[in-house]
């Protein structure tokens, strides 16, 4: 993202201050949104928990006008906001003072919500997300108001494969959220998984032979593998959508099948788990259905 250098919190003079932002509780994944009064570019009052209409998920993007990841990710959300209309909705919240918010072009142009509370990161909505001072930040909360996810800077994908997941079987794929099941198909000769995988143009992946799918308390090993090569580099060759953005990236995308040992009984859900290294990709709580 884009760092900004953090205050000395030594500063005796500040110390009461300081303490009650420092104790304020940061909010975990599975833990319930925190509302808050926000402005929006004319100077009308919203609440957050406004955007939650018709069970709709919302992603919260907390941004400043400086940071070049912010504006690269535009592109990807804008396509993605496209793609879920109705389904979920992006609020965008401004971390820079609100007459440099309002004068900029870049703000003017941001089609979902664009709300400010004019505290920047100093105690205001930001504080309750995250403690340090870098934008961008994202959190997707649920229809329920639930932290589903959150990521600090901008993955190239990460919303593709999220919008894909929302719409997909249940899965939980947020830990590597440009990988993402599609389809589960499961039989007397075994699971069948369709993946696809989001990156930006140009780069690479590998699925490791030793992948394994877990449930009933056992593992399934992988068995086949169609549309890439297993331990290898791929490269995704086919564009993800057009980029309309001027500092939108090129995304690609592969599809992929991998198939596993049957499930002695079906489960209600089970994990995927890319072998026992570090850094390997998991994707938890698939739905059979």
């Amino acid at each position: 993202g884009c760092m900004q250098t953090s205050k000395n919190t030594k500063d005796s003079q500040k110390g009461s201050e300081l303490e009650a932002v420092d104790t304020m509780h940061i909010l975990q994944v599975g833990e319930k949104a925190f509302d808050a009064e926000l402005f929006d570019m004319q100077g009308n009052k919203h609440r957050l928990f406004e955007a939650f209409a018709d069970g709709r998920y919302v992603l919260l993007d907390f941004w400043n006008l400086h940071c070049g990841a912010c504006r690269q990710s535009e592109s990807e959300l804008l396509e993605v906001y496209e793609r879920m209309k109705g389904k979920l909705e992006i609020v965008a919240i401004n971390l820079d003072s609100i007459s440099e918010w309002h004068r900029h072009e870049w703000s003017k142009k941001i089609v979902w919500k664009n709300w400010n509370d004019g505290k920047g990161y100093k105690g205001g909505i930001k504080s309750h997300y995250y403690d340090w001072n870098a934008a961008p930040f994202y959190v997707l909360l649920s229809p329920d108001g639930r932290i589903l996810w959150e990521m600090t800077g901008y993955g190239v994908g990460y919303f593709l494969g999220m919008a894909e997941a929302l719409n997909g079987p249940r899965q939980d794929n947020f830990n590597n959220p440009n990988l993402v099941i599609r389809k589960v198909k499961t039989d007397v000769s075994g699971t069948t998984i369709s993946f696809r995988y989001f990156t930006e143009k140009g780069y690479w992946f590998n699925i490791a032979r030793d992948s394994y799918l877990t449930a009933n308390g056992r593992k399934y090993k992988l068995t086949a593998a169609d549309g890439i090569k297993l331990d290898e580099n791929n490269t995704p060759q086919i564009k993800a959508y057009s980029v309309r953005v001027k500092y939108g990236l090129d995304i690609n995308y592969c599809d992929f099948a991998l198939t596993f040992e049957p499930f002695e009984s079906v489960p209600e859900t089970f994990d995927f788990k890319e072998g026992d290294g570090e850094d390997v990709f998991v994707i938890r709580n698939i739905s059979v259905k």
